[in-house]
């Protein structure tokens, strides 16, 4: 019997493709996992999905794993202060629609050397039961 896999990194990328603003964001190649591109240009802003480690077993029943806990921070980056947090608002309101809550941790800062605020900020979120990640 073949299982079924699923990969949650890619299936929150598709939660966040809702939203029009990140779709242009994407078409840009400005939204990546684990790192910001360095060919990305200064000003042009990202948003980065960074797993903050492998996947939990969240519970289990009869020594099976049933379901996983992911951790994820998502990193806006951009030259407007306003923009990383009206992303962030949407990336909450969209991470949340898919079952992932904001946890604590993060980062709110402006860059002197790259000249762009990051707004990072940290979610979790369970596999239903039975999905193997």
């Amino acid at each position: 019997m073949v299982e079924s896999f699923h990969d949650m990194l890619a299936e929150v990328e598709e939660a966040l493709l809702k939203d029009s603003d990140i779709q242009v964001i994407k078409a840009a190649k400005g939204l990546k996992s684990y790192q910001r591109p360095e060919s990305l240009p200064d000003t042009q802003t990202s948003i980065i999905i960074d797993p903050l480690g492998p996947p939990e077993e969240a519970a289990k029943g009869s020594n099976t794993s049933l379901s996983n806990k992911f951790i994820y921070q998502i990193n806006v980056e951009s030259t407007d202060r306003i923009e990383c947090k009206k992303l962030q608002s949407k990336i909450k309101t969209l991470l949340n629609e898919f079952g992932f809550t904001q946890t604590s941790g993060g980062l709110d800062e402006y860059f002197d050397t790259t000249k762009r605020y990051v707004d990072a900020r940290r979610y979790i979120g369970y596999s239903k039961l039975y999905e193997n990640y």
